[in-house]
């Protein structure tokens, strides 16, 4: 059986972490998330450039150096699941690869992905809901995002996923209520999984 690659994306305080939690527990996907597989050694790296370990929105070298870094960690990861045939979750915004439609083409080719079924789940949220729900969790991370609420929400629309040759799913996860059925059905899961 083809395992399965979703790439989770929305932005922060979408509630694509939760969501992808609960699937790869309801289907024993593997499950990673950029910022836990890479946050340490980003924060690292900011901090010997003088910034503080949370200024990534903004940042030029994060955006020109560190970016690709995390991505790439994060990839090769994916890859040693995938190639034991088991079907991973990526939670990662991906935000700065959008305008390649190319993109899972050269993933493709890169790491010998024929056999893999790439999905994009994209988590949708109201903006009012969405600050209110980075407001709530109140982390330093977020603070560019409330500070500059306005570019942060025309920037999120203005970022259109522009990938060909996998499946685009949407969700709209606004409500306190998600239905994990609901989604699952729109899944490719009839595959193997961890």
């Amino acid at each position: 059986m083809k395992p399965v690659l979703i790439f989770l994306i929305g932005s922060a305080g979408s509630g694509k972490s939760t969501i992808g939690k609960k699937l790869a527990t309801e289907h024993h996907f593997c499950y990673l998330d950029k910022d836990v597989v890479c946050n340490t050694f980003t924060g690292k790296l900011l901090e010997t450039q003088g910034y503080s370990p949370h200024d990534r929105d903004g940042n030029t070298f994060y955006r020109d150096i560190v970016m690709d870094l995390e991505y790439e960690t994060l990839l090769n990861v994916a890859n040693d699941n995938l190639q034991l045939g088991r079907s991973v979750i990526l939670d990662a915004p991906f935000v700065g690869y959008f305008h390649k439609s190319d993109y899972i083409d050269t993933l493709v080719s890169k790491y010998g992905w024929e056999q893999v079924i790439p999905v994009v789940l994209r988590v949708d949220v109201n903006v009012d809901v969405l600050e209110q729900r980075l407001r709530t969790r109140g982390l330093e991370r977020d603070r560019w995002k409330l500070e500059h609420w306005d570019t942060f929400v025309q920037g999120m629309k203005a970022n259109v996923c522009t990938w060909e040759n996998m499946q685009l799913i949407s969700v709209d996860n606004s409500s306190e209520e998600f239905e994990l059925e609901q989604l699952t059905s729109l899944l490719p899961l009839s595959v193997t999984s961890c």
